[in-house]
């Protein structure tokens, strides 16, 4: 994830999905490393929502994931962009991996957030203990450590070289090339020209104002016709009614290329477009 040089040293806030220790958090970081500057501060919040509405009053930008390659996307941070577009300015690939690790050789109890249990249900399938929910990987961490009775957590396999532990199975995720992609966000600005030599990723919104048959296809034959090539394509019900959907989209180019523009103005006579922003493609 980069940032194109006149923006460098302008974001002393980025608010990221908390406690310590969370996958956001290490994203994050790969954010203010990019930047290379000191001076930012890491604001964690608890939930995505408040990530996102932590932006611009409270924060200047917010890392937050967009898609696992076992989960697929994230859905809360898709349908929040229907509601308050806002611009996406750079990516970064995280890997994910998870270990197991325990007090006792026969827990009573496994601590797991949400979202770990769905990319460690292969072992936790195999396991006797119920698997109890928490809302972070911090969290199922700090119930074991807290714990008197036997149990064991699923956390992220960095935090072996922070605690240690009786027991400990060093990679239970279900894919072995496990990996998250996340964003950084800000308030919608003109968008930048595209830089030589980098190669650019455009994020598109298309919100349903008028179904009718054949709808996906159309938009889908247009981008075709101008040799658009998409990277990402997903529908999140309109909550209007059931068959009805909104369609989140990314393609391989800046917004500014003629292809994509002219792709986009047909689009537009149906359907109205939000142009989510052209950012680096992570390498």
């Amino acid at each position: 994830m980069t940032a194109t040089t006149n923006e460098t040293n302008h974001y002393p806030r980025v608010a990221t999905l908390g406690p310590t220790g969370t996958f956001s958090e290490r994203a994050a970081q790969h954010w203010l490393t990019a930047e290379a500057n000191s001076k930012n501060a890491l604001h964690f919040y608890p939930s995505l929502a408040r990530t996102l509405a932590a932006v611009p009053d409270n924060c200047d930008l917010a890392i937050v994931p967009i898609e696992n390659i076992v989960e697929g996307i994230v859905s809360p941070v898709v349908d929040s962009f229907v509601k308050r577009p806002l611009q996406i300015i750079g990516e970064v690939m995280v890997p994910i991996q998870f270990a197991y690790v325990a007090n006792h050789s026969q827990p009573e109890r496994i601590f797991a957030q949400f979202v770990a249990q769905g990319q460690c249900s292969e072992f936790l399938a195999g396991q006797s203990a119920p698997v109890l929910t928490t809302a972070s990987n911090s969290e199922s961490l700090q119930q074991l450590l807290d714990s008197e009775q036997p149990a064991g957590a699923i956390v992220p396999a960095h935090a072996l070289a922070e605690h240690h532990f009786d027991h400990v199975q060093r990679d239970v995720t279900d894919v072995a090339h496990n990996e998250t992609r996340f964003i950084a966000v800000r308030e919608p600005r003109e968008l930048e020209d595209a830089q030589p030599d980098i190669h650019y990723k455009t994020a598109i919104l298309i919100i349903d104002d008028a179904d009718h048959p054949g709808l996906l296809v159309e938009h889908l034959q247009v981008f075709a016709a101008y040799r658009v090539n998409l990277t990402a394509l997903v529908s999140r019900p309109t909550g209007r009614r059931f068959g009805h959907y909104h369609f989140y989209i990314e393609c391989e180019g800046h917004a500014h290329d003629s292809s994509i523009q002219a792709a986009l103005t047909l689009i537009q006579l149906r359907n109205r477009v939000t142009v989510l922003g052209s950012f680096p493609k992570a390498e």
